[in-house]
């Protein structure tokens, strides 16, 4: 039952995802990551040819390329020679120069590499609060709260790379709560971890910190450093190959070559000291702030108590409270802090999967705090509706995007629409939430 009802949250979450995907399909860090992929497809590595469109793009040699990490692009290589034949078997020009083309590479593209495996996050997320004793409801009020009441959903409708990076950072840590222990978990765990860094490199403290989790945990602690070691090398060495073929070295990277962003030659690319007005502002200010988008994460502090207090979620919420604070101080030690155009602070967005299972363990035991987390969560997904529906990518110039920009934008468009279709999967959770299961955990994860 509890697979059953996994799969269920997995095929809500990705048609929640997919039906608003992409986000501005022609948005410079779109088109320079699709660009990358379809030069992949055809054997090279510059993206000379959509060089004109997009601003996200480094010079090197006497050629552009893509600035970005490379991870995105190289998943969505296969996406986009299958979308390229089925194209031109449909009659339809396949030539990205054209635009209907280009729109039609970022969308599927978007969906394959990003929302599917953010669904399937989610979908994981409800199985590892299981697993470590929360109820049902606790389970899959946490994955709600996810998929749908946190900037994780209108991220996970573009080909940026932060809700991917955070479906990674789970997908680890499930491997550590799902799996039995055998030899085949550590470089499993290793070869997601260094793949990270191939799709974004400032998660790389996140890694490290979940890295460390899974060898203090280990009972065979050589064995497991070997496996998630040599995991780790090979799920890097993409990165490499493709640093040393692109800019003659394999450590350096597309940021050292960028054009444009002079904030970028700052520090270590663009990231210097934390500065506490803009911690401030990511997690509560008007403009960027994450916790005015998604109330319902004020319940993440309680949960992590409440894990720190039950032994075998002890380690998982140190983990959990590293991580936020590793993506936090590296967002706020950025020159370029805010993520230009963006709905909330995107940088953190990678950091929400790992948060939100504490959300299981914030369920209370009685009805009166339980209504007022169900009002937590049912404002988290109001807002969540309007920010996804609307833009993820809200234009900087905005003081306050919410209010400023996207729920005028929502009321005067299609908001009826929007509503009744988000409404029908809200109510899908709901039914997953109530439905009976024998397997149920007998413990509430917030006691007395």
């Amino acid at each position: 039952m509890r697979i059953l009802k996994a799969a269920i949250i997995f095929m809500l979450a990705f048609v929640a995802f997919a039906r608003l995907a992409p986000q501005d399909p022609f948005n410079p860090q779109h088109v320079t990551r699709i660009a990358l992929a379809l030069s992949l497809s055809e054997g090279r590595l510059d993206i000379d040819r959509l060089a004109p469109s997009t601003i996200d793009k480094a010079f090197f040699d006497g050629h552009y390329y893509s600035d970005k990490q490379p991870g995105v692009s190289f998943m969505a290589v296969p996406v986009v020679i299958a979308t390229r034949i089925a194209l031109e078997a449909a009659g339809a020009a396949s030539d990205p120069a054209d635009p209907n083309a280009l729109a039609s590479y970022i969308r599927t593209a978007a969906i394959a590499t990003v929302s599917l495996p953010a669904a399937l996050a989610v979908a994981l997320l409800n199985l590892m609060a299981l697993r470590l004793g929360a109820s049902q409801a606790a389970a899959t009020f946490a994955s709600c709260a996810l998929a749908l009441g946190t900037p994780f959903f209108g991220w996970s409708t573009t080909l940026f790379a932060h809700s991917l990076s955070g479906a990674i950072l789970l997908g680890a840590m499930a491997l550590m709560v799902l799996a039995r222990p055998a030899t085949w978990v550590a470089p499993l765990v290793g070869l997601l971890l260094g793949f990270l860094l191939v799709v974004d490199i400032t998660a790389a403290p996140a890694g490290a910190v979940v890295g460390v989790f899974f060898l203090i945990q280990s009972t065979r602690r050589g064995g497991d450093l070997v496996g998630l070691v040599i995991g780790g090398v090979v799920g890097l060495a993409p990165l490499l190959v493709y640093n040393l073929l692109t800019f003659g070295s394999p450590f350096r990277l597309g940021y050292s070559q960028v054009q444009g962003f002079e904030g970028m030659r700052q520090g270590f690319f663009g990231l210097t000291f934390p500065q506490p007005m803009v911690l401030g502002e990511l997690l509560f200010g008007h403009y960027r702030g994450l916790l005015p988008l998604a109330p319902v994460l004020l319940m993440v502090p309680i949960g992590l108590v409440a894990m720190v207090k039950w032994a075998p979620s002890r380690g998982i919420a140190i983990v959990i409270a590293g991580t936020v604070l590793c993506f936090l101080l590296i967002n706020a030690s950025y020159f370029y802090w805010d993520g230009g155009s963006s709905t909330g602070p995107r940088h953190l967005v990678a950091a929400l999967p790992l948060a939100c299972l504490a959300l299981a363990f914030a369920w209370p035991p009685g009805w009166p705090a339980k209504t007022v987390a169900m009002l937590l969560l049912f404002v988290s997904l109001a807002i969540s509706m309007v920010s996804a529906s609307v833009d993820a990518m809200a234009p900087p110039w905005f003081a306050n995007p919410l209010f400023d920009y996207l729920l005028p934008g929502f009321f005067t468009g299609g908001w009826v629409q929007a509503t009744l279709a988000t409404a029908i999967i809200w109510l899908g959770f709901a039914l997953v939430a109530l439905l009976p299961d024998r397997s149920e955990a007998k413990r509430h994860q917030l006691a007395a």
